[in-house]
């Protein structure tokens, strides 16, 4: 018997030891990470942000239980100010959330206490970055405080898995709600007018780039493309982009450099592939100013396209009437944007 006692006494020191390093090993909490791309410039987006009554608009949880009730504290939008909730114990349950830290137009942290169903800690950070003007780079950190030793415990159950979606649904809500509101105050409304696109060609090179390469891509690019429309001895047209895919996300897109050439045209170098668009219906803008500006001329026609109930087809076109190299003066250039429709 004391010898079973023994080999039992052991065993348990052995597992209180492994789980003792184990935990010491893991980090005390649990992150969750998202990004999302907002189309407003940062200043407009951290003014939203810091509201916690927006916030809560916003949350995936307060959506999914209809009895949750919310109540603001302090001065929202300041240092100090929070929200305490209480709701469905199994969806929301009971806690607060309070702001803080605030680094204007950078970062806004949360401090977050779960009081029912079970007691907790938690902290989120909201971080911002300019992309280009008007683009903002919106990254959700969220660390649930798992003290040692429970900490152990993470490495059977992945906040991750289980609320990723959540986090994601909440960012896109956010974004969702800044655009449309921003755009309601404060954006230009062009003239979309309505044309046939006729059949057209293109040689073209085509490839998935990140935003940031797009000005280097059209530089190595465009000289070759017209480099080889000359040796065909094709009269190249308006210099061209040809947008398939725009992949906020990622940032990343599919874009062609394409010089329009007459139908039927064919290229020597296999490099440079001859692109043919149908006739189509269509409408555009007609654009002035510099490239990293045009987002409220497309929200202009995605705009003009809901109104009228009107499905975009692919590719997005751009005419860049105006040569950047002729002409220094960013507000004089000239492009004219086309969505084919249906």
């Amino acid at each position: 018997m004391m010898k079973y006692l023994k080999i039992f006494a052991i065993f348990l020191l052995v597992v209180i030891a492994v789980t003792s390093i184990t935990s010491m090993v893991l980090p005390a909490k649990q992150r969750v990470e998202r990004v999302i791309i907002i189309n407003v410039p940062v200043s407009a987006v951290y003014q939203q942000l810091i509201k916690l009554e927006n916030f809560n608009r916003w949350a995936v949880w307060n959506q999914q239980d209809s009895s949750i009730k919310n109540t603001l504290a302090g001065t929202d939008g300041t240092v100090g100010a929070s929200s305490s909730w209480a709701g469905h114990p199994e969806i929301s349950g009971e806690g607060k959330i309070v702001i803080a830290s605030l680094r204007p137009n950078r970062k806004i942290v949360h401090d977050l206490t779960f009081i029912k169903p079970a007691k907790g800690a938690a902290q989120s950070e909201l971080i911002l970055e300019e992309i280009n003007a008007g683009t903002t780079k919106l990254t959700w950190e969220f660390d649930l405080i798992t003290p040692r030793p429970w900490n152990i415990l993470n490495l059977f159950s992945s906040m991750d898995k289980k609320m990723g979606k959540d986090f994601e649904k909440g960012l896109d809500n956010m974004k969702a709600a800044i655009e449309k509101m921003t755009t309601t105050m404060h954006a230009k409304a062009y003239d979309v007018k309505t044309i046939n696109f006729p059949a057209s060609a293109f040689a073209t090179i085509r490839q998935q780039i990140k935003w940031s390469d797009m000005v280097s891509f059209y530089a190595q690019q465009f000289p070759k493309v017209y480099e080889e429309v000359q040796k065909v001895n094709a009269a190249p047209g308006i210099p061209t982009g040809l947008f398939y895919e725009w992949d906020e996300k990622n940032q990343l897109t599919d874009l062609a450099v394409a010089i329009p050439v007459p139908i039927g045209t064919k290229m020597e170098n296999n490099t440079i592939q001859v692109v043919n668009i149908p006739a189509s219906k269509a409408v555009f803008v007609d654009y002035s100013g510099a490239y990293d500006k045009m987002q409220e001329a497309y929200n202009s026609i995605r705009k003009y396209l809901a109104d009228n109930n009107l499905k975009e087809k692919t590719p997005a076109i751009e005419q860049y009437i105006t040569d950047p190299a002729k002409e220094k003066d960013t507000t004089k250039w000239m492009t004219k944007i086309v969505f084919l429709v249906e």
